[in-house]
């Protein structure tokens, strides 16, 4: 090969060929057919996990409307109330300043 012509696509096509073999390998289409039973425990520890995320998430609905409930009840309540007296109006007391000695 004396033509610089030719000398650019073997490099071309040696990069491209390159990139295709490392895609090949990365993908690794072969480890994906062995059965480990970790990921096979993992695989259903998952699904338990979104089953209990799923109760606890319509109990915490639940609650949340139970809470908001009692509190659209507590407003109603608290606004039909009459309104309570007053606590006294906070007085300020100066004190003469607290001495303590110590003797030795």
């Amino acid at each position: 090969m004396t033509s610089s012509v030719g000398r650019l696509y073997a490099i071309a096509g040696s990069i491209v060929v390159f990139f295709l073999l490392w895609m090949l390998i990365a993908a690794a289409p072969w480890a994906s057919r062995s059965s480990d039973p970790r990921l096979a425990a993992l695989a259903a520890r998952e699904q338990r996990l979104q089953v209990q995320s799923v109760v606890v998430r319509r109990i915490v609905n639940h609650r949340w409307a139970t809470y908001h409930r009692q509190l659209a009840q507590q407003r109603a309540q608290a606004a039909l109330a009459p309104p309570t007296v007053s606590a006294p109006a906070v007085r300020v007391v100066t004190l003469p300043p607290l001495t303590i000695t110590k003797t030795s």
